[in-house]
């Protein structure tokens, strides 16, 4: 029973990230309310928080030692190098969408508007973390559907690095 939780909160994280991110371009342009991706995308980080939760309780009794192990473990198997530290990767993406997703609900208009260089930052922390997590390191079962949830990713996300957004500010203003 808690197996299944531990991936279906996961999952159910990832897409609720990818649902809010590609949904994030219609708050650009409706105004400063938050509305349904912001709901969405917070869902989804309280679901990553609880999938945490569950990984350590069920996984590794509590134990972040027992986390670096198995984090090097896979990182052994997959790239050649036991990185340990991969485990607070996870922590760091876990604190910034919880973050982000207070800043978003704080201060809607600053959060929309924020600066070109944290947009790009953040979303490449984001997408490190996602493609290892939903492709690389995915039971091969279930990494079609990693690939799937990149791929609208990258589809919300073609706009990061284009010449419409090279200046500081996304390209329609929130008014607030």
């Amino acid at each position: 029973m808690m197996e299944a939780a531990l991936y279906a909160t996961v999952w159910a994280a990832l897409i609720c990230f990818v649902a809010g991110e590609a949904a994030k371009p219609v708050r650009y342009s409706a105004g400063p309310d938050r509305g349904w991706p912001w709901l969405v995308w917070t869902a989804g980080a309280a679901l990553l928080a609880a999938h945490i939760a569950i990984a350590l309780d069920v996984r590794h009794s509590w134990s972040h030692a027992s986390v670096a192990r198995a984090v090097a473990e896979q990182s052994r198997r997959v790239y050649g190098v036991g990185w340990g530290a991969g485990m607070l990767m996870n922590y760091l993406f876990a604190a910034c969408w919880i973050g982000e997703a207070l800043w978003w609900a704080a201060a809607p208009g600053d959060y929309l508007n924020r600066p070109r260089l944290i947009r790009v930052a953040m979303r490449a922390l984001y997408a490190l973390i996602l493609v290892n997590a939903a492709v690389v390191f995915a039971a091969a079962s279930r990494r079609w559907a990693g690939v799937v949830l990149i791929a609208v990713l990258a589809w919300a996300w073609r706009d990061t690095f284009s010449a419409r957004f090279a200046g500081d500010a996304v390209p329609v203003r929130v008014k607030v």
